[in-house]
């Protein structure tokens, strides 16, 4: 199956945030790799706090992965396609 797969990224200014679309697996997994040496916290969110699986507005299965420092810094979505 496979995934769209986009990152969000929350800087502490509106300038220095930004979303790049479209990652491949491999870039996605790197970028989550070199966020967990720097000292971020990876955290994988599959299900909404009532216990149902995610999914977008179309109906699709969403994973979302968020990177924790002291505040969520960023988010990846896995959207399966």
């Amino acid at each position: 199956m496979e995934s769209m797969i986009n990152h969000q990224f929350y800087g502490a200014t509106p300038a220095t945030r930004y979303t790049v679309a479209g990652l491949s697996s491999e870039e996605a997994y790197r970028l989550i790799g070199v966020n967990t040496l720097a000292g971020f916290e990876p955290v994988v969110h599959t299900r909404t706090a009532k216990g149902e699986q995610l999914r977008t507005r179309d109906g699709n299965l969403l994973t979302v992965v968020a990177l924790h420092g002291t505040k969520v810094m960023s988010a990846l979505e896995f959207v399966q396609v």
